[in-house]
């Protein structure tokens, strides 16, 4: 088996604009920390398999298809598959930016065919898992999911623990909207540490579903301070991971894709439930939702024309671990529908969508006015995750 790792650095070096939220409409210049690609690739005699963990919002899957289709021909092997998946932090350069993007397609493509490999033998894995609000939890008033979890998936070559998949599900908005400065958020924050503590082994990172989950009533403040209170929390329990005694199993390469057709449907929101005791950011984040939806609604509005038709999920397994990789912002509930001993739901992945709420979901929450989807496209998805 063959092994390479590259951070590669994907800052625009032109000014643009923040994505994730918005009120962010302002060029911006200045960058606080880094924004990466970091690309791990594994390859044996069957898979061929490069991961992209881009500090980005999201990545689109028509992109992700170019810069495959171009990988596999310059290799001449179509056994290459290339997922991408985003931090999804909501301070990285826009990928609305169409300028941006092409230069972010022409610097990976030229990035990712100098990778240098390396032969890795006698390869095994571990995986861990822990409930986790180190960062985040449910962001809706009264409705709790008890799916927060934090993720932590070792390779070894003999015993040298050469690189660690860092998995979480939290959006990273513990900053606020109107930072005038890019950021990877806590999830840059806590790699940049745990590169510094173990300079010898690679890290990565996944974003679990994290459509329901944040820091909203669990930080401080929402300044920088605050990014590294929450971050150093999170390092603190990925170090404890890091020093237990785990279960190695010998590493293998499965991969699998199936695709998916959407079908949207504009049920009618009752907005008299709305609860009384909601946040003032939840008030407020309502009546953004409602503007979204009139514009989604609007067969004349180029967002009307942009509603997701088709999906591609994937499930790569390492061994000790099966990732499932999924487009959309999902609901954290959907992972009850999965073995978490053995499978993790990583969002944001191939693509980008709104977001998926469970079925016959009762809050009047902002996620619910983007959710589109039909009953019978969500019963879809469900099956999928459970076969794939």
């Amino acid at each position: 088996m063959e092994y390479s790792f590259k951070k590669i650095n994907i800052e625009a070096p032109f000014p643009t604009t923040q994505c994730g939220h918005s009120s962010q409409t302002n060029l911006i210049y200045d960058y606080h920390d880094p924004l990466y690609c970091r690309a791990s690739s594994f390859k044996d005699d069957n898979n061929w398999i490069i991961h992209l963990s881009l500090d980005l919002l999201a990545f689109d899957l028509k992109h992700r298809n170019l810069i495959q289709d171009y990988l596999r021909n310059y290799y001449a092997n179509n056994n290459l598959h290339l997922i991408t998946s985003s931090t999804h932090t909501h301070y990285a350069n826009s990928v609305r930016d169409d300028k941006y993007v092409d230069y972010l397609c022409n610097l990976l493509k030229e990035e990712l065919i100098k990778m240098e490999y390396k032969d890795i033998n006698n390869v095994t894995t571990s995986y861990q898992r822990i409930h986790c609000t180190a960062v985040g939890k449910s962001r809706i008033s009264d409705y709790e999911t008890n799916n927060e979890y934090l993720g932590l998936i070792k390779f070894y070559e003999n015993d040298d623990n050469f690189f660690n998949i860092i998995y979480y599900n939290c959006h990273p908005t513990i900053l606020h909207a109107n930072v005038p400065y890019f950021s990877s958020e806590y999830p840059g924050y806590v790699l940049a540490k745990l590169e510094k503590q173990y300079p010898n082994t690679d890290f990565t990172y996944m974003q679990g579903a994290a459509g329901d989950i944040s820091s909203r009533f669990v930080r401080s403040g929402q300044d920088y301070d605050a990014l590294k209170e929450l971050g150093d929390n999170l390092y603190n329990q990925i170090i404890d991971l890091m020093k237990q005694e785990v279960d190695k199993v010998p590493l293998q390469l499965e991969y699998k894709e199936v695709p998916l057709e959407y079908e949207h449907e504009f049920t009618p929101i009752d907005l008299s439930q709305i609860r009384a005791d909601l946040s003032e950011r939840e008030l407020e984040t309502i009546k953004l939702g409602q503007e979204a939806r009139k514009k989604l609604e609007e067969k004349n509005n180029p967002l009307f024309t942009t509603l997701i038709k088709d999906i591609i999920i994937s499930s790569l397994n390492f061994g000790s671990i099966k990732f499932i990789f999924f487009p959309n912002e999902i609901f954290s509930e959907y992972m009850n529908y999965l073995d978490l001993n053995k499978e993790l739901l990583v969002s944001y992945s191939n693509g980008y969508g709104p977001y998926v709420l469970p079925i016959d979901f009762k809050y009047i929450t902002y996620e619910m006015f983007t959710d589109t989807l039909t009953k019978k496209t969500k019963e879809k998805i469900i099956e999928i995750l459970k076969t794939i």
